[in-house]
């Protein structure tokens, strides 16, 4: 059985829903997804938090960076709070130390870059294409070559966008998605990084259908579906849910893939993909597992954040404890 990576997703940077000056009437104390000109996370919520994870058996911390470090690349991408280079390359040295590999997110989906601020309107163009070489060479120069790299890519579609409050809505033919992912995929194999993607059950159509993508996203590119809900795997109706049917479409495709599980729908959500994975897929296909709170790391959240971890470990230790 090859060695799992067992993944475990916090958000440093926290602005990759709503658009700027467009909050849907929220207050500013929301702890929402609320585009903030400030970092919102809490530095002794991160540390609790990822002094936990060790002791529940995950090795790989996906830290999604939005605005959270000062990049000397785009200096313009900083909010108040910012995290500098120094602290986050002290941070990452830390991190290694308790036992975890930290690995960079940065979304670039039309429908979660409100961390771009200005150049997320700039999809399209020359300029957006060096933006997003430039975020992602300094990405892979701050980890200092990190073997996967997460992408994001979902929920690029009109649905999404609206229903996240974007009061301007982008969207891509199959040709254009799939000429803009190449060029993402092809600057994280340039620093040595696999390129790694959200691949719910609509990604088939951001590309024009299942053999559109095939033919775009090559099979070193990692793929992360996620079904946060119950699964009756022993069940007659087991294939009546599309994003458990997905994990096998992806499966028979060739693809290697990291399972996406939350408490955020279903606390037994970890247990019971990774008894699914047991029992239905292809170990050697199998990368690890992850598991994506979708917590926001502050106070408030502190113990979502915890209970997620733990769920986790439980579901690790039973299925993968040898």
């Amino acid at each position: 059985m090859n060695k799992k990576r067992f993944v475990f997703l916090m958000h440093l940077g926290g602005n990759m829903w709503q658009k700027p000056k467009n909050a849907r009437g929220y207050k500013k104390e929301s702890i929402d997804w609320l585009y903030r000109d400030y970092l919102v996370t809490d530095d002794a919520t991160w540390k609790t938090v990822t002094d936990f994870l060790p002791g529940c058996k995950i090795n790989t911390l996906l830290i999604d960076m939005g605005e959270a470090v000062e990049l000397k690349s785009h200096p313009e991408l900083a909010v108040k709070g910012s995290w500098s280079r120094e602290k986050f390359k002290d941070e990452l040295k830390r991190l290694r130390s308790i036992g975890l590999e930290p690995l960079p997110k940065f979304n670039f989906s039309a429908c979660h870059n409100a961390w771009m601020k200005e150049m997320m309107y700039k999809i399209g163009t020359a300029e957006y294409d060096d933006f997003c070489r430039d975020v992602i060479d300094e990405a892979c120069e701050l980890f200092d070559g990190p073997a996967l790299f997460h992408l994001g890519l979902d929920e690029e579609d009109v649905g999404s966008q609206v229903a996240n409050g974007h009061s301007i809505v982008i969207t891509k033919s199959p040709e254009q998605f799939a000429e803009d992912t190449g060029k993402l995929f092809d600057t994280c194999r340039k620093n040595g990084a696999r390129p790694w993607i959200w691949a719910g059950t609509s990604v088939f159509d951001y590309y024009g259908g299942k053999e559109r993508f095939v033919k775009a996203v090559a099979k070193d590119v990692v793929l992360s579906n996620y079904h946060y809900g119950s699964i009756h795997v022993d069940a007659d109706d087991m294939y009546s849910m599309p994003s458990v049917l997905h994990y096998k479409k992806l499966e028979e495709l060739g693809y290697e893939q990291i399972p996406c599980a939350s408490t955020w729908v279903e606390p037994t959500s970890n247990l019971r993909t990774m008894n699914f994975a047991k029992k239905h897929m292809d170990d050697s296909k199998l990368l690890g597992f992850m598991s994506a709170p979708w917590h926001l790391t502050i106070p408030e959240m502190l113990y979502g954040l915890l209970h997620d971890a733990t769920c986790q470990k439980l579901a690790i230790e039973k299925y993968y404890g040898e």
